[in-house]
């Protein structure tokens, strides 16, 4: 391999290392945010979510720094997009392509792991949320007035047709 190939699989290994630091925060992030959710405690979920905000920023860009070295190789190669990391690992010598070959493994893992517990912080979102809209509903209930009755329990006879209860009334 040559030395311009050998640097931009370096600076592709690099970038994964970044990639994968960052989204080892996001897990350790959301990990966190079903105990800050069950606080209920508004100003924690507030600065929470400016955390975690700012961590998803940040894996962001190392996925765009990722995607520059792959298109730099690419490039380099003369290849046509796009391309899957099992060609670019094809291309790669015996430790350059160890080490990718286990980045993979790595970020199947991680992303695997983030997957089951977002989505158990959504199912708990989500009931929160249902109970929240039913203790709504219920108060609503509570707190409307009922059409056929005044605000004494009695019947309201005006707006009824029946002749026996307006007579009564």
């Amino acid at each position: 391999m040559n030395k311009d190939l050998d640097f931009l699989y370096n600076s592709l290994l690099l970038s994964m290392g970044q990639e994968y630091e960052h989204s080892r925060e996001l897990l350790k992030t959301i990990e966190e945010e079903a105990h800050v959710l069950k606080k209920c405690v508004l100003a924690d979920i507030l600065d929470f979510n400016t955390r975690k905000e700012r961590v998803l920023l940040s894996l962001n860009m190392a996925q765009e720094m990722r995607m520059g070295e792959i298109k730099k190789i690419i490039s380099h190669l003369n290849l046509d997009e796009p391309v899957s990391m099992t060609q670019l690992v094809a291309y790669a010598q015996n430790h350059t392509r160890q080490n990718l070959i286990d980045y993979q493994e790595k970020f199947a893992g991680l992303i695997t792991r983030i997957e089951k517990i977002n989505e158990n912080n959504k199912e708990l979102i989500s009931f929160s949320l249902s109970h929240i809209t039913n203790t709504l509903n219920y108060i609503n209930i509570l707190t409307s007035s009922n059409p056929h009755y005044d605000r004494y329990g009695q019947i309201k006879a005006g707006y009824l047709q029946g002749k026996v209860i307006s007579r009564e009334s």
